[in-house]
Order: structure tokens, then sequence, then C-alpha cells
């Protein structure tokens, strides 16, 4: 299957580079895309194969089935429809769109196209993701009584641009970030929350910090925090009526579990189940980080076949993108202390837009 890719940053030299050198044989970057000519020969020389490319509309006449945006926020939304419309499947990396109406105008046309639209939300292929999941839903330890996920720290993303903190090329600041992955999570695992409270530093332009408590229908609480500026636990906490579940972010193979009343814990690095006979054992290890990066373009790649089903559509991306754009809309000021009182009331103006 021959692959184009859209935009040649820091997201494609040190994520899908290696997975598609990975799964050469399978999957073969034919297409180039972007207006940075030093990035697009950075990239050239992973795939030497591949051709420049000066339009999206093109690349099916070069036989492009599946294209990758990888490209700045703002671009996903016009990329992904041009693509679709040309007949060629998208994978999106997050978050899909700036706004939840490009969302769905990309939804709309992966429909009426009828072509695949996956969303790179790739943390739902880590096995440790997937264990949390299997045991909420089958209530193994019991309801949730609350939670506290806190992920972020000092910016060290080696970007390729200044989009991440213009406010002219960016919708959101970490929320919009670190918070589509976090979010996207904490939809899978508990649902949509019925009660959203949401504030950050924002004083006129992108929040480097902000905090949510949700309130959920099953009659639970939490909170989330994240930061792009000071360093954090990176760590996602729940609390359920019989023990608790710990996982720590980036650690794809990885859970930690307690048992209320009890001395221990464990600390799992997690392993296939296979049985031996009639009786169950360990099998290979579980996937990592970059292996289950490789799992999401297999998925997608067999979607394109139509060898399987997307594990994360347009639908299931777009959820997070909603969450994150009913904060924005509730947004109120995070308290900062350290500013007097003439400095938190000019804060206050510049947050709201009356200054």
């Amino acid at each position: 299957m021959k692959v184009a890719i859209l935009g040649c940053g820091a997201v494609s030299e040190l994520y899908y580079t290696p997975a598609l050198q990975a799964l050469k044989g399978q999957l073969e970057v034919g297409a180039l895309l972007d207006p940075n000519s030093d990035r697009l020969a950075q990239l050239q020389k992973a795939f030497p194969a591949a051709r420049p490319a000066y339009r999206v509309g093109e690349l099916r006449e070069q036989g492009i089935e599946l294209v990758i945006v990888a490209s700045p926020v703002r671009f996903h939304a016009e990329q992904a429809i041009q693509a679709l419309e040309s007949g060629i499947s998208v994978l999106c990396e997050k978050p899909m769109a700036a706004t939840t109406a490009e969302g769905e105008a990309m939804l709309r046309t992966a429909r009426e196209t009828d072509q695949i639209l996956a969303v790179g939300l790739f943390r739902r292929f880590f096995p440790a993701a997937r264990l949390i999941h299997q045991m909420l839903s089958d209530n193994l330890l019991g309801s949730v009584k609350s939670f506290h996920f806190t992920e972020g720290g000092v910016f060290s993303w080696p970007a390729q641009s200044a989009s991440f903190f213009q406010k002219t090329s960016a919708q959101g600041g970490v929320l919009l970030d670190l918070g589509v992955h976090l979010l996207d999570l904490l939809l899978w695992w508990f649902g949509q929350p019925t009660q959203v409270f949401y504030e950050d530093d924002a004083t006129g332009g992108l929040e480097a910090n902000c905090r949510l408590l949700l309130a959920f229908p099953q009659g639970f609480k939490g909170e989330v925090r994240l930061s792009r500026d000071w360093s954090l636990s990176n760590r996602y906490l729940i609390e359920c009526e019989k023990g608790w579940l710990s996982w720590q972010v980036g650690e794809a193979d990885k859970v930690q579990m307690g048992l209320y009343g009890s001395d221990f814990a464990l600390d799992a690095r997690l392993h296939h189940q296979v049985s031996k006979g009639a009786l169950p054992e360990l099998g290979l290890p579980a996937d990592g980080y970059h292996r289950s990066f490789i799992r999401q373009l297999q998925n997608v790649a067999a979607a394109v076949r139509g060898t399987g089903e997307v594990l994360v559509s347009g639908e299931q991306g777009i959820a997070s993108l909603r969450l994150i754009e009913q904060c924005y809309e509730r947004r109120s000021l995070m308290p900062m202390p350290w500013l007097s009182g003439h400095e938190q009331a000019q804060a206050t103006r510049l947050a709201t837009g009356t200054l």
C-alpha cells in the first residue's frame, strides 16, 4: 500500500518514520508534502523513493491509497477533506481538527466518499490502556469512586515551527495539545461527563496550565491537571470501591494496582495471556510504546484493505475535541496568588478580552 505524508515536521520524523520503516514491504511511502523544502529533504533521506508532492489532489494519480496528515492543526481539516474527496483514506494526527465544526466537516466528507477516516490517538493501542478499559468495564475493582489525572512538564518537543504557541496558528494550548490524548482515554474509560468546570492561565494568549473538574452520571468526580511549564507527576490514578489503578504516562506496557486493606500493591509489566493445555500462563511481553504506534498503522492499513475495523475512527476522535471546545467555552481564569490585586485585575481583563 502506498502512503503519503503531509507535513514533514517532528511527529513525522520521530514517530512515523521509524514506524513506516519497520513496516517496509507492507506500507511504502510514495509521496511527501511540506512547504518547507529543508524538512521535506530531511524526511526524503529516510524514504528516497518518495516523490515531492505539491497538491493533495495529485496524490491519487500517484497510486496513493492512504494519506497521513501530520501538518500543523490548522491544515488538518482542509488536507483531510481534499484527500477524502480524491478517494484516498486518511489517518489524521491528533487533534483531528482545530474546531468541532471542522471535525464534523471531515466526518461528513468521509461518509459521503465512503473512505476511512482514522485519528492518531494511538494511546488506545497501549496494552496498559486496553487493560484498564477492560478492568473498568468489568468492574473488577468495583465501581469508580474518583480519579486524579496529571500530565505535563517543561515543554521539550522539538517543534519545527512556532505554531504551538501562536494563537493565529493554534486554537488552543496545552489542553488541545496534551489534553486531547488524556481526554480521549478518559472518555473511553468513563463515558461522557455530566458536569464540566474548567480554568486555565491564558491571559490573551494560549494556556500553559489548566485544570478540569468533571462529574459523571455513575456518581463519581475527578480532577485533571495539565502543564507545559512545570513538572507534574504524569500519573493517572483511578480509585474504585475495592482498590485503585494507576498508570504512568508513556508506559505502554505497565500498570500499577492495589487492593484496599492489603499491605502490598502490584507494579506490573504486561504480557500476553496464553494457555498451555488447559492452564493459563504468561506469553510474550506486551507491546511497548513504539510498537503500539506501529500497531496503529497496521490497524488503519487493514481497514483500508477491508480486512479490519478502525480502532479510533473519526467519530471517536471528535469526542475529545467536543469536550475541549466545551471547556474553552466555559473558561475561567486560574487563581494566581503571586499576582498583586492590580495585576490580577489586569490578567482578568486580558483573559476575558475586556482590556
